[in-house]
């Protein structure tokens, strides 16, 4: 069953997807192939005044390729994208042999 952690009109994030809308074709990242996500904080150049000062920016591994999934410039927003795909990816099912710790040393 398909279980909604997130939606707004410019991302939506299920157990199976996350999908961007950018103002044109939608872009779905398969849940099961996300991996190494990765927070950062861009700041804007100062004669780019059309601009925000500051964008956070959610990066991930997807399928041997570096990504942008998501960007905003509301904090508060970009911490429930984050937290909604955080939610997604602890939840996904683990292959098997597959251990969610990683060994000592």
């Amino acid at each position: 069953m398909r279980r909604v952690y997130y939606r707004s009109y410019d991302a939506e994030i299920t157990s199976e997807a996350f999908i961007r809308e950018t103002g044109g074709e939608p872009e779905s990242f398969a849940i099961a192939d996300i991996g190494d996500v990765a927070i950062k904080l861009v700041e804007r150049n100062w004669w780019e005044p059309w601009r925000p000062k500051q964008v956070w920016v959610l990066q991930a591994r997807y399928q041997g390729r570096q990504v942008a999934l998501y960007e905003s410039r509301e904090p508060r927003v970009f911490n429930m994208v984050t937290r909604a795909l955080q939610r997604a990816l602890e939840e996904r099912p683990k292959p098997p042999g597959q251990t969610p710790f990683k060994p000592w040393g």
